[in-house]
């Protein structure tokens, strides 16, 4: 089972994201409390963080955790060039508004 962490200060996103995880039996939703956050080091190590790209100060997060745990970029642009060119280039997974519910499964499940 894989853990799912979604980070976005926007509530729609956080729903939309956690109800469509919960439609795949070997994901798990991990709710995005303040425990959770300030100790965010101790996340079981099958956790894929969703990182919302409209937080604030979020490059160095993302650079602080990818080694630990695989990051999936979120944009709420349709163009993925919203994405910086540089986290591109590092090969994280990403997906947007527009992605369907099917591809974004297979991008947290790793089969992408």
């Amino acid at each position: 089972m894989n853990h799912v962490l979604v980070l976005s200060n926007t509530h729609h996103i956080v729903k939309s994201l956690s109800l469509l995880i919960r439609t795949e039996p070997s994901l798990h939703v991990l709710d995005a409390t303040r425990d959770v956050v300030c100790d965010i080091n101790h996340l079981p190590d099958n956790t894929v963080i969703i990182v919302d790209m409209n937080l604030e100060n979020i490059e160095p997060f993302i650079e602080q955790f990818s080694g630990k745990y695989r990051i999936v970029l979120y944009s709420g642009s349709l163009e993925i060039m919203d994405i910086p060119n540089h986290l591109q280039a590092a090969e994280y997974r990403c997906f947007n508004a527009y992605t369907s519910p099917e591809e974004i499964i297979r991008i947290l499940m790793g089969s992408v």
